[in-house]
């Protein structure tokens, strides 16, 4: 189809009350202000709780209304579910299974309705964009028959966090997410106590950023930290690593917790002592991340690519 198409988009994680400023809410505002810089052929129509009311029966009602009166030619369902009517193209965007394969960390609600989500979004989706090739295999493990549906889109770096100054190391590392099962904090927070059995470390903290926190604190922490210690049991792309090395803050990750795209960047441990060791030896510089990978890095994650290859599924 050429000349201007109206894409329709679920804004639904931009409500600022629910904001914690990660995963799905830093995506959507990421795209959503890449589109607005890099697209200027389509026209977008954002649904947010604040303008599309009332909240209540939100996306299977109110959007669904929305979508019946006023004709658009593409549905981007951003958070995976889906409006029971859409006039346009679906493109949905799959954030991750770890619901699927660690439900032990879920509510049995959550669990159920998560996966009713997914076969919902597998059946009427056109396009099912995922952050990393390794979601690509876990949904092709499940569905083999949607491969060819799949497209693979690494995320950018967020703008705010983009290209920053690197500062003078602090004593300090630091974890940044959500406080969730999955993410796996209470490794850190064992693998810290380790670390910390070595007198000469005694000055070192660790600092767990779950809270709400400003974008411009985080960014602080970030260039002044040692390292990001991230051990999650599972992670479908995971921003705060992305952030923090664009940031010049090394990063230390059990396997689970890196996404393939992202492993040449960082620093991998398959076990508590290896996770340990490499904590060590941010002290003495050894981990940091080479000069050539930082500009590879802003290569490889950037909006503007996104947009271009995603424009190009409408």
């Amino acid at each position: 189809m050429e000349g201007l198409m109206k894409i329709s988009l679920d804004g639904g994680a931009l409500n600022p009350k629910d904001n914690q400023g990660f995963g799905t809410s830093t995506f959507s505002e990421n795209l959503v202000k890449a589109l607005n810089l890099y697209d200027k052929k389509n026209k977008y129509f954002i649904y947010t709780f604040q303008n599309l009311k009332p909240k209540i029966f939100w996306m299977k009602g109110r959007v669904s209304i929305e979508e019946f009166k006023y004709k658009k030619d593409v549905f981007l369902a951003l958070n995976q579910a889906l409006p029971i009517y859409a006039s346009g193209k679906i493109i949905s965007f799959c954030h991750g299974l770890s619901y699927h394969f660690f439900p032990q960390y879920y509510s049995r609600n959550d669990v159920i309705r998560l996966n009713r989500q997914l076969k919902e979004m597998v059946k009427r989706s056109d396009k099912i964009i995922v952050s990393s090739k390794k979601v690509k295999d876990e949904l092709t493990s499940i569905y083999q028959h949607i491969e060819g549906r799949i497209i693979v889109l690494p995320f950018g770096i967020p703008f705010d966090m983009n290209k920053g100054k690197i500062k003078k190391k602090d004593k300090y590392f630091i974890f940044v997410g959500m406080d969730h099962p999955i993410k796996n904090i209470n490794f850190i927070i064992k693998a810290f106590s380790e670390f910390k059995k070595n007198k000469k470390y005694k000055e070192y903290k660790l600092k767990i950023l779950t809270n709400n926190i400003s974008r411009k604190r985080l960014k602080n922490y970030y260039q002044n930290a040692t390292a990001l210690l991230t051990a999650s049991h599972y992670e479908s792309f995971n921003f705060p690593v992305l952030e923090a090395l664009s940031l010049g803050c090394p990063v230390i990750g059990l396997k689970s917790a890196i996404i393939p795209e992202l492993t040449s960047y960082v620093n991998l441990a398959n076990n508590i002592d290896e996770f340990v060791e490499l904590m060590k030896s941010s002290i003495n510089k050894s981990i940091n991340l080479p000069a050539g990978r930082q500009g590879r890095l802003y290569t490889q994650f950037n909006w503007k690519n996104y947009v271009k290859n995603l424009v190009d599924l409408y």
